[in-house]
């Protein structure tokens, strides 16, 4: 009777260590036991660097205009050019009609090229005859003008259909603090320069 007591017991003890083992055919987690102190708190976001500041562009500075060329001046360089072309040789070999041109302004500064024109005109006009102006007019707006002023080419066809022989034209330019008038005068049947010369003034 002891004997099978003792194998009971035995029997009993083993049934509830088996029980108290885990089961590992069981889907529930294993315990997992943390590395650290802080194991137990959530790991902080991730920040990134904030984005540089936008890069802008500013604009070049304009270029400030020339200032405008005062009228007398002006006036002294035309009558300046008429006077250098009146003393030359050339003038004596003009036979026929002459187109003036209005005067090409390339001095970066408003400047009345009409105004100026006409007074070259009157300074010349006892010593050239000058194509008459309505018709030089009318033509003008028949032709190609490229940045407002006939190219030579187009000056040719001008002066040829308002009957003239010669062509006059001007130029005015500024080179530093000095402002220069520089004239040509060509034949329109062969395209020789009969006359070219420039005043300048500071």
């Amino acid at each position: 009777m002891n004997r099978f007591r003792i194998t009971l017991l035995l029997a009993a003890g083993g049934v509830l260590t088996a029980c108290a083992l885990p089961n590992p055919y069981s889907s529930a987690p294993a315990p997992v036991r943390p590395v650290g102190p802080d194991s137990t708190q959530p790991a902080p976001p991730l920040t990134l660097p904030p984005p540089p500041p936008p890069v802008i562009e500013l604009p070049e500075a304009p270029v400030a205009p020339l200032p405008e060329v005062r009228s007398a001046n002006l006036e002294r360089l035309v009558d300046g050019l008429a006077g250098r072309l009146k003393n030359s040789a050339a003038i004596n070999e003009v036979q026929g009609v002459v187109l003036l041109d209005d005067i090409g302004n390339q001095a970066g500064s408003p400047v009345d090229t009409r105004g100026l024109t006409e007074r070259l005109r009157a300074g010349l006009g006892g010593s050239l005859n000058f194509a008459d102006g309505a018709t030089v007019s009318s033509l003008r707006q028949q032709l190609a003008y490229q940045g407002g002023r006939a190219d030579m080419a187009a000056l040719v066809r001008l002066g040829k259909q308002s009957g003239a022989d010669y062509l006059l034209s001007t130029t005015l330019t500024r080179n530093g603090g000095g402002t220069s008038l520089q004239g040509q005068l060509m034949e329109l049947s062969s395209g020789e320069v009969l006359w070219s010369d420039r005043v300048s003034e500071r």
